[in-house]
Formats: structure tokens, C-alpha cells, sequence
């Protein structure tokens, strides 16, 4: 059976109480009683309130304060206020802050200690889809807290010179984009510092004393790989805000937060408690040597700072002649970094190929210079990429032409080249 397809809603033209109004209607579909708007003009705290029965049959009262700001943050003495006003009112059981905009770290972190609810703009939207809505804005593409995107034609240079540096052979008119698209992965980055000395009866065998940062995806809270982070590490400093209006005509996806501050505290520490476990050998006062496993108690953990950011990462699918290729690659100012395929998830396209470490001929690792055949497309290793006599063209062992020379010794060319010497 199809889908009806959901309602289109714009959120630029409505000014605060039409906002307010939508809030309140769109919770009502999604299954809260009893709501009511305060008064237009004299807000006092009260935009709405509402209610809605918990599976075990209890009533919970909302207070709802809405906030249509869709081009700036939304602090921490908005979330301050309406805490006030819930636990100031006997009858009220939790608050909750709607904007059309986003919220400062400050803002989350508070909102968390205090249990505050908080629907940015972004889930806004994915409450408006359950509710067979899509809003449309311009400003809800904001995204606060990004590394630095490039635009879509810079990357598609940056994966062209990606190409000619990793293949012998590359053309880049032997190439063709067919598209582009750009994910934003949500992250959090943990600083944090570790300081703990083990100790004996023969005295002090270990210490930490160490101060870094770490990343953790924002959907799992699970540690994000190295190999993504260590790029990513010398740009923080650059990290800023961007509108999906510098990227028009990219398609864009966005990795909400899915888990909290408050949710990877504990899961930060005991992972950071297993990478700093060391087995020390030393010896004792009857100088025999003993072993003993040093692992940090989490008070010897400090978590200094927990920021969200986003991470850019694009997906590129071209064509080299006959073979399509998708690569993954990490954004940075500087390059393209192209991800390893055990990073990467296999394209659901059935003619699209992850863009391969091993010889499409022989399947080996490559282990030195990859070659591309001007024939075909096709990726191999030296072994199986052969240089055209005639023309200097290289061309797989599926698409070289042997031509004997004194009866012993062949020379190799490409078939346009072989014919012509039919």
C-alpha cells in the first residue's frame, strides 16, 4: 500500500505565536491531551501546557516554552527559567523547551543536569514527520559546531587529484562525477585528563599523567576510529557554524545526536580506564619479578569538557570507461582523505564498486603503484598493467595485445595500437 505523502510546512513566514500555534497542534497529533495555548501578547512564562498518560496509567503535566529563533542559539537562562517555573509549580511534572533554531552547549549540558526536554530544529523536524508533516526552512539548515565543509566543486578537484596521485595511468578525462553527497556525522569531543600512580611494597611501579581528547559518535557513544580523528585533530580550532546555503544543489545527511552528555560520561571512562591498562613487570624487595595489571580507578579521570561537533564526510560514485567506482572521504582544509574500505559500507548500488585496495585481476593486495587501464577502468596492481608500446597507454592483462618481436620477445600494446599495426 502507498505511503500518503506528508504535508509540506514552512516555518519562515510564521512569527512567534504561529509557532507556538504549530507546536501545539503538531503535539496534539502526536497523542498529548488537555493542550492549551497561552495568550498571545503576554506570554509569562506559559506557551503551552499539556498532558499525556504514561504506560502504567499516571498523568504527566507539561510546560512547553517555545522559541522561534531559527539563526541563533537558544542559552542556558532560557532552560534556567522555565526550571524555575516547573519546580515552582506543584501541579507541573516536566518542562520542556521547543525552537526552531538549536541550543548552546551550555544550554544541553544544564538541560541534562536538570532534566529539561530539548527539541532543536532538527528534531522538530523528525517529530513533524510523525506527524505527516516535512517542514521546509532555510534556517533549519543551519549546523551549529562543524569542521570545515568545502563546497562541492572543491571536492570533486580534491578527488581528481586523489586519482591522479594513486593511479599510474590517470586521466582525468578518463573520468566522470555522477555524484556527490555529503554527510554530517554527529560526534562529541571528550578532553579529559588521567593522573594515577601504582604502588607496591617495592615502591612506585607506574604512573599516568596525561591530558588528550577523544572522539565518540553521537548516535552510539562508541570511540570514533583513529584513523578519522587523527586528521581531524590539528583543525578544532576551526571548527564554526555552516549554512546548507553555501552547499546548494548537495545533497545532504545528517547523524543526529542520539545519545546524551550524560549517557557517555560513564562509557567514556571505562573505555579510557581500558586503552591506559598496563601489565607491569618489576621486582620485588627478595628480587623476584612479579606482574600486576595497573588499572585506573575512574576518580583518577577527569572529563574536562564534552562539545558536540559535526564531522564532514563525502561520498563520491564516478565512473573510470566502463567501471563505477564509490570512494569515502574525510573533509579537511588541506585534502581528501580517502577512507579504507573496512570503514566504508558497500554502495546498495548493484554496478557500483567501493573503490579497491586489491588488483581487480589477480585480487592481490596492492602493495606498491596501483595502475588503471585505459581500456577498461579497471584498477590492478603492477603485475597486471602493462605500458602500450606505441601510444604509452596502460592497459590491463585482459586488454593487452601481444605482438611478437625476432621470434622470441613480445611487445605490448593497447588494441588501438595493435590494430594498427594489423
Amino acid at each position: 500500500m502507498k505511503r500518503p505523502k506528508s504535508k509540506q510546512l514552512s516555518l519562515d513566514t510564521m512569527d512567534g505565536y504561529q509557532f507556538q500555534e504549530f507546536v501545539a497542534n503538531l503535539f496534539k497529533q502526536l497523542g498529548f491531551s488537555n493542550v492549551k495555548l497561552g495568550p498571545r501578547g503576554a506570554d509569562m512564562g506559559i506557551d503551552i501546557t499539556m498532558e499525556q498518560k504514561s504506560s502504567v496509567g499516571i498523568t504527566n503535566r507539561y510546560l512547553v516554552e517555545c522559541k522561534h529563533h531559527p539563526e541563533s542559539a537558544i542559552g542556558r537562562p532560557v532552560v534556567q527559567k522555565l526550571h524555575s517555573a516547573v519546580v515552582s509549580t506543584p501541579a507541573l511534572d516536566k518542562g520542556i523547551i521547543v525552537t526552531s533554531g538549536h541550543f548552546s552547549n551550555e544550554a544541553v549540558r544544564y538541560a541534562e543536569e536538570v532534566g529539561i526536554e530539548l527539541i532543536d530544529g532538527e528534531k522538530l523536524k523528525q517529530l513533524a514527520r510523525k506527524g505527516g508533516l516535512t517542514i521546509i526552512t532555510g534556517a533549519l539548515s543551519l549546523v551549529e559546531n562543524c569542521f570545515p565543509v568545502s563546497s562541492k566543486t572543491k571536492i570533486e578537484e580534491k578527488l581528481l587529484g586523489f586519482l591522479r596521485d594513486d593511479l599510474k595511468g590517470f586521466d582525468e578525462n578518463l573520468a566522470k562525477i555522477s555524484d556527490t553527497s555529503l554527510v554530517l556525522i554527529s560526534a562529541y569531543i571528550v578532553d579529559y585528563s588521567i593522573n594515577a600512580t601504582f604502588s607496591t611494597s617495592a615502591g612506585i611501579i607506574h604512573s599516568i599523567n596525561e591530558s588528550s581528547s577523544i572522539f565518540l559518535a553521537g548516535d552510539s557513544g562508541r570511540p570514533i576510529d583513529p584513523i578519522i580523528t587523527s586528521q581531524l585533530l590539528p583543525f578544532t580550532s576551526s571548527i564554526s557554524e555552516i549554512s546548507q546555503q553555501g552547499l546548494k544543489d548537495t545533497q545532504i545527511k545528517r547523524i543526529d545526536f542520539l545519545k546524551t552528555h550524560k549517557e557517555i560520561e560513564e562509557p567514556t571512562k571505562d573505555f579510557l580506564a581500558r586503552i591506559y591498562t598496563r601489565k607491569v613487570s618489576y621486582y620485588g624487595a627478595n628480587n623476584v619479578k612479579y606482574t600486576k595489571v595497573c588499572v585506573p580507578n575512574k576518580r583518577d579521570i577527569i572529563l574536562h569538557d564534552i562539545k558536540k561537533v559535526y564531522i564532514p564526510l563525502w561520498r563520491v560514485v564516478f565512473s573510470i570507461i566502463k567501471n563505477k567506482y564509490a570512494v569515502v572521504g574525510l573533509d579537511t582544509p588541506s585534502q581528501l582523505h580517502i577512507l579504507p574500505r573496512h570503514l566504508v559500507s558497500v554502495p546498495a548500488e548493484s554496478d557500483v564498486k567501493l573503490y579497491p585496495d586489491e588488483c581487480m585481476i589477480c585480487f592481490k593486495k596492492i602493495q606498491q603503484q596501483k595502475f588503471v587501464c585505459n581500456d577498461c577502468g579497471r584498477i590492478t596492481c603492477n603485475k597486471d598493467g602493462f605500458l602500450c608500446k606505441m601510444c604509452g597507454k596502460i592497459v590491463c592483462r585482459e586488454h593487452v595485445i601481444l605482438k611478437k618481436k625476432f621470434l622470441v620477445l613480445s611487445e605490448k600494446y593497447c588494441s588501438h595500437c595493435a590494430s594498427k599495426l594489423t
